[in-house]
C-alpha cells in the first residue's frame, strides 16, 4: 500500500450552508449520499472552508448568527473555523494541546490544494490533463547533460516544465536527423547517376606528346630546308642562265655592231651581205638565248615536282603524327573528365559518409534523449507516465486508452500528489461513473492512502457510507 498522508479522523459541522449539525469519524473513502438538496455538498464545501483562508459569509445556515467546522486530524491536530456575517476565524491546536500562533502558515504548509477533482481529471481534455500532471510532477533537467546528449543548449525557463524541455530538445534533434536523412537520400541518388554517367576509358593513340610534336617540327624542319634548297638551286641556274644570256647578247650586239661599221665602208658591195650576216648573228644569238630559256623553264619543271615530292613526303611523315597527337588529346580530355567524374563521386561518398555519421549520431542522440526521459520518469510517483505531443501516455499507450483502472489509478496519484501533506481531496458527484469506474475508483483512492470526501445523488436520505482503507 502507498505511504498514508495525513487525514482526517474526525468532522463536525454546524450551522454551515445545508448542514445543521453533522458529526462523524472519516475513513479512507467517504460517500456522502441522498437526493438533490439534501446536503452532500455542504459537506464538502465545509472541509473546503476550513482548510482555506479568507472570510466568506454565504457558508452560514439560513437564519444562522455562527457556523463552525471542526476537523481532527489522525495525528492529533484540531483545525477549527468559526464563520459569522462579518469574520471567519481560523484556531489551530497541535497534538500537544498548544495553540499554533500562525494558523494561516500551518494551514499553508498542510494544505496545497483540496480542488483537484481526480473525476474532473478522467474527463478533462488532453491539454488540461497534461497541466495538471506537469504541475504536480516537477522535474529537474541536467541542462549539461542534455546538451552533452543533443548538442543543443537547453533554455531552462522556470515556466516550462522539465518534460517539456526534454521534448522540445527531442523535437529539434528528431527534425535535425529527418533533414540528415533527406539529404542521404539524395546525396545517395546524386552518386548512383553520376556512376551511371561515368564516362569510360578511352582508348585509342597513346603516346608521348613532346616526342610527338618534336618528330612533327623535325619533319617541318627537313621539308623547308629541302625546299630553300631546291629554291636556291634553281634561283643559282636561273642567274647563270641570264648570265649567259646576257653574255651572249653582248657578244650578238658587239658582232652587229662591227659588221655595221663595215658596212658604212662598203656600201655597195658588202651592205646587202652585212645585213644578212646581222640577221644571221642575231638569229643565231636567239636560238642561244631559247635553248638556255627552255633549258631553263626544265630545270624550274623539275624543281617544282621536286617541292611536289618534298611536301607529299613532309605530308605523309606528319600527317599520322599529328592523327596520333590529336587522339592523344582527344584521350586527355576523355580522361580528364573521367577523372574529374571520379573526383566528384569520390568527394560526395565522402559527403555521403559523413552524412550518415551524423545521421547515425543523432538517432544515438534520440535514444540517449529516450533513456535520460525514462530515466526521469521512472523516479517520478507515477512509473511509466510520460507526455507526448500534448497527450498524456503511460507504458507507450495514450491515456485514453488505457483501460479504467489504469486511468483512475493516474487520475487517484495526481491528486494525491497535489493534496499535498493532508492527502484529503473533495470529489461531487460521483453518480457520472459508470459501476466499473466507480468501483476502480474506490478501491484506487483506498489503495493510494489519500481519504476522499465524495458525493453521490440516489433517492435515499442524506447519509454518509464509510469504507476503511486495507490494514
Amino acid at each position: 500500500m502507498t505511504e498514508k498522508s495525513l487525514s482526517i479522523s474526525h468532522l463536525k459541522i454546524s450551522n454551515i450552508l445545508g448542514i445543521d449539525e453533522l458529526e462523524f469519524s472519516p475513513e479512507g473513502f467517504n460517500e456522502i449520499r441522498g437526493k438533490n438538496g439534501a446536503g452532500k455538498t455542504s459537506v464538502l464545501e465545509a472541509i473546503k472552508a476550513a482548510t482555506g483562508q479568507g472570510h466568506d459569509a454565504t457558508l452560514l445556515r439560513t437564519g444562522a448568527t455562527e457556523g463552525e467546522v471542526v476537523l481532527v486530524l489522525d495525528d492529533g491536530v484540531e483545525i477549527k473555523k468559526r464563520v459569522t456575517e462579518t469574520r471567519s476565524v481560523t484556531k489551530v491546536t497541535g497534538a500537544d494541546g498548544k495553540q499554533v500562533t500562525k494558523p494561516a502558515e500551518f494551514m499553508k504548509s498542510l494544505v496545497d490544494s483540496l480542488s483537484v477533482n481526480p473525476v474532473a481529471f478522467l474527463s478533462a481534455q488532453p491539454k488540461d490533463r497534461v497541466k495538471v500532471l506537469l504541475e504536480a510532477m516537477p522535474i529537474e533537467v541536467d541542462a549539461e547533460r542534455l546538451e552533452q546528449m543533443s548538442g543543443i543548449p537547453p533554455i531552462l525557463d522556470g515556466s516550462i516544465h522539465g518534460l517539456a524541455i526534454i521534448d522540445e530538445i527531442r523535437a529539434r534533434v528528431y527534425s535535425d536527423r529527418t533533414g540528415t536523412n533527406r539529404a542521404v537520400k539524395e546525396k545517395d541518388n546524386t552518386v548512383n547517376q553520376l556512376q551511371l554517367a561515368m564516362p569510360e576509358v578511352p582508348g585509342g593513340a597513346e603516346g608521348n606528346e613532346d616526342e610527338l610534336r618534336a618528330q612533327v617540327e623535325a619533319a617541318t624542319l627537313a621539308k623547308d630546308n629541302e625546299l630553300n634548297r631546291v629554291r636556291d638551286k634553281l634561283d643559282g641556274i636561273k642567274a647563270e642562265n641570264q648570265k649567259q644570256i646576257d653574255t651572249i647578247r653582248a657578244e650578238s650586239q658587239a658582232k652587229v655592231d662591227e659588221v655595221r661599221a663595215e658596212v658604212q665602208r662598203q656600201i655597195d658591195e658588202i651592205k646587202a651581205k652585212g645585213l644578212v650576216d646581222a640577221e644571221e648573228l642575231t638569229s643565231t644569238s636567239n636560238a642561244a638565248i631559247e635553248a638556255i630559256q627552255t633549258k631553263e623553264r626544265e630545270t624550274e619543271r623539275m624543281a617544282g615536282l621536286q617541292r611536289e615530292k618534298t611536301i607529299k613526303t613532309h605530308t605523309d611523315t606528319v600527317g599520322p603524327i599529328n592523327q596520333t597527337l590529336e587522339s592523344i588529346r582527344t584521350n586527355r580530355s576523355a580522361h580528364a573528365r573521367r577523372e574529374q567524374a571520379l573526383a566528384t563521386i569520390k568527394q560526395m561518398e565522402k559527403e555521403l559518409e559523413d552524412l550518415k555519421k551524423d545521421a547515425d549520431d543523432q538517432t544515438k542522440s534520440l535514444e540517449q534523449i529516450d533513456a535520460y526521459k525514462l530515466e526521469l520518469l521512472e523516479s517520478l510517483p507515477i512509473p511509466g507516465v510520460e507526455i507526448r505531443d500534448g497527450e498524456i501516455y503511460r507504458g507507450g499507450v495514450v491515456f485514453d486508452r488505457l483501460n479504467t483502472a489504469q486511468q483512475v489509478e493516474i487520475a487517484v496519484e495526481i491528486a494525491k500528489l497535489r493534496a499535498g501533506e493532508l492527502g484529503v481531496c473533495c470529489v461531487d458527484r460521483l453518480e457520472c461513473l459508470d459501476p466499473e469506474a466507480f468501483i476502480a475508483f474506490r478501491e484506487q483512492v483506498l489503495e493510494s492512502g489519500m481519504q476522499l470526501f465524495v458525493t453521490t445523488v440516489n433517492g435515499e436520505n442524506f447519509n454518509v457510507q464509510t469504507t476503511a482503507q486495507p490494514a
